[in-house]
């Protein structure tokens, strides 16, 4: 039998009420029709979705609440069950889950990643944890994908990419929210400020500053100074690592792979070959000259390791782990050629994060960095989470405009935000321990600015394709039409964010929004009409 749901509305204006009732009232309430004095919800399922969140997760519960909401006013029951972050990534493995919502970081903005989320051999097992959670398998999206992933030239991989993406919008395995976008508080002596999308930490360089050492907060834990090494990666330690050191490869503000310690890359028509040819006048902090020697060292190490970043340079498990690398090559000063196993588009991407050190150096880089980066590396104190550096005078791309940094881990909100009234904390990019309405408030005042920039780390629902409802691609096109994401952009992120239509952002070379859904309940009614979830007597 359909479930009812009967919400009773306040009669007459309330008064008194504690913040934490407000707050209550707002998340059930505020976006259910306005005016009622009795509302009742027939449900179209004998059964509610289970809509598993980290119950960590402040902004986690109160997304749900409101979807759950929204979902309801067109018939659809909703139970949320918060679990640990841990155990909900069991459930999420082991398909113990209807709809979920998570962020997506860093990994969407590289299309070679739709395989990663969408393709049928990446579905989850017992055995085996892979980013398919949603378990959806469409043949004609892997065969696309499979060309996609091994065409280098991006004129022809784009289309291919396109209708990809014109299949998964029209399918909605998962259902794309909002980019969260890249907030800086920052004092008014603080000039300069420009971050590009992704986020990184490439703008510091570039900051001016009234006086002399820039204080920056970073709202996360470092969990490491070591640039190759560590057993995880963590985004604290990469932009910090980012200061201090270069790659062969970044990407660029359209999240493409161009040189960076290369001034060029060639490829060779049967895609084995890389050729890098470096820069010339590149020198280390410690003042050794940058040579081909000292990139095939690094490659070398990263290759002959189990650290986190040499994992992607390697497919299977086990004694079926293979390398995609075959050889690496020195053959003068300016030239390093790799050479792969087998055509692999994945070598410029996870090259990014493969900070070049100089030859034999590897251990002592897990006290004292040494890099090409802007910045000099001075201390480090694990236990306060303070790393000191110094502006780089002979680097490669000009010398800093500040001459000196201090890197704070300030990771509790309140002592986040008294740090920058006081006056003792300069600049706190993309700082996630701050809500929206932190960040609003600070912008009132006087000695600070609030700074906001397209970002592209992404909001999303997943929905488990193989359970029932969700197997109705109906169900699913449904349940995008019935959130009101511009309303919950305006009211619960405080403008700080926008509508995404895709996991790729809107400035990546591969982009196309494909089929896209506008707040539209009445439609939502139609299409479960449509899937046979009917409401007795009518909507």
């Amino acid at each position: 039998m359909p479930q009812v749901v009967q919400i009773r509305c306040p009669r007459k204006p309330l008064r008194r009420l504690t913040s934490f009732v407000v707050f209550l009232l707002t998340a059930v309430f505020a976006f259910a029709p306005a005016g009622c004095s009795h509302l009742t919800r027939q449900m179209r399922f004998s059964k509610p979705i289970v809509f598993r969140i980290s119950g960590s997760s402040t902004s986690a519960r109160q997304y749900a609440g409101v979807i759950q909401n929204y979902l309801a006013d067109v018939g659809i029951p909703v139970d949320i069950q918060p679990s640990e972050l841990n155990t909900l990534f069991d459930q999420l493995r082991y398909g113990q889950f209807q709809m979920t919502y998570g962020q997506w970081v860093g990994g969407n903005q590289d299309p070679i990643f739709y395989k990663d989320l969408f393709g049928s051999s990446e579905i989850p097992t017992q055995t085996r944890a892979a980013r398919n959670r949603s378990r959806y398998e469409n043949k004609e999206l892997d065969a696309i994908l499979e060309q996609a992933i091994d065409t280098y030239d991006h004129a022809k991989a784009a289309p291919l990419y396109a209708r990809a993406q014109e299949i998964i919008s029209r399918d909605v395995p998962v259902f794309p929210l909002w980019y969260q976008a890249n907030m800086v508080i920052a004092k008014k002596g603080v000039g300069n400020i420009h971050v590009n999308a992704s986020g990184d930490w490439g703008f510091v360089k570039d900051l001016t500053l009234e006086g002399g050492q820039l204080v920056i907060a970073l709202s996360d834990n470092l969990k490491t100074i070591d640039p190759i090494g560590s057993p995880s990666v963590d985004a604290a330690s990469e932009r910090v690592r980012s200061l201090m050191f270069n790659s062969l490869v970044k990407k660029d503000e359209k999240f493409d792979y161009v040189p960076e310690l290369a001034s060029k890359i060639d490829r060779s028509e049967d895609g084995l070959t890389f050729t890098f040819t470096l820069r010339d006048g590149v020198m280390f902090q410690d003042g050794r000259a940058f040579t081909s020697a000292d990139a095939k060292y690094t490659l070398d190490t990263v290759l002959a390791n189990s650290f986190a970043k040499s994992a992607s340079f390697f497919e299977g498990a086990g004694a079926d782990r293979k390398g995609y690398v075959r050889s690496v090559e020195a053959p003068d000063a300016r030239t390093l050629i790799v050479k792969l196993s087998k055509p692999w588009t994945g070598l410029l991407p996870n090259l990014v994060p493969i900070a070049i050190i100089p030859k034999d150096s590897y251990e002592s880089q897990k006290t004292h960095p040494v890099g090409t980066g802007p910045f000099k590396f001075k201390t480090y104190d694990s236990l306060q989470q303070v790393v000191d550096m110094e502006a780089n005078s002979n680097y490669w791309d000009g010398p800093p405009r500040i001459s000196a940094v201090r890197v704070r881990v300030i990771s509790d909100s309140n002592a986040m935000q008294a740090e920058l009234q006081s006056g003792r904390v300069d600049i706190a990019p993309l700082p996630t321990s701050l809500s929206p309405d932190s960040i609003k408030a600070l912008g009132q005042n006087p000695n600070l600015n609030v700074h906001q920039f397209e970002g592209s780390n992404l909001n999303l629902l997943t929905f488990n394709t193989k359970e029932t409802p969700l197997d109705n691609v109906k169900v699913r096109q449904a349940i995008a039409y019935a959130i009101d994401r511009e309303s919950m952009i305006r009211s619960l992120l405080q403008g700080q964010g926008k509508i995404a239509h895709s996991i790729l952002p809107e400035e990546s070379w591969a982009y196309v929004p494909g089929q896209t859904y506008q707040y539209d309940p009445s439609k939502a009614k139609q299409l479960l009409d449509e899937a046979g979830f009917r409401v007795a007597g009518g909507n």
